[in-house]
């Protein structure tokens, strides 16, 4: 299972990684006379804080959850019906 400190070093590495691929997009973009902007990855920055936020936060506390401990057993991912 993933630790908190796993999980800080996953979402640093991905973080710099899409870092250093918006620099290479951006300076390899091949028309020059509309060159990509920082604001075209605005985006993408969002689902990337997504990804490494809530849903790595999520996982690492799932993970954490032990039903012997009284955590939960079954989660219903049924909507209620309509009245």
């Amino acid at each position: 299972m993933a630790d908190q400190k796993a999980c800080d070093e996953y979402a640093a590495e991905m973080a710099r990684r899409f870092d250093e691929f918006v620099r290479w997009a951006r300076d390899n973009w091949p028309v020059k006379q509309f060159p990509l902007m920082e604001s075209d990855f605005v985006e993408s920055r969002k689902e990337l804080q997504d990804i490494l936020g809530d849903r790595l936060g999520a996982a690492l506390a799932g993970a954490n959850v032990d039903p012997a401990a009284g955590g939960p057993q079954y989660v219903s991912m049924n909507p209620t019906p309509w009245p």
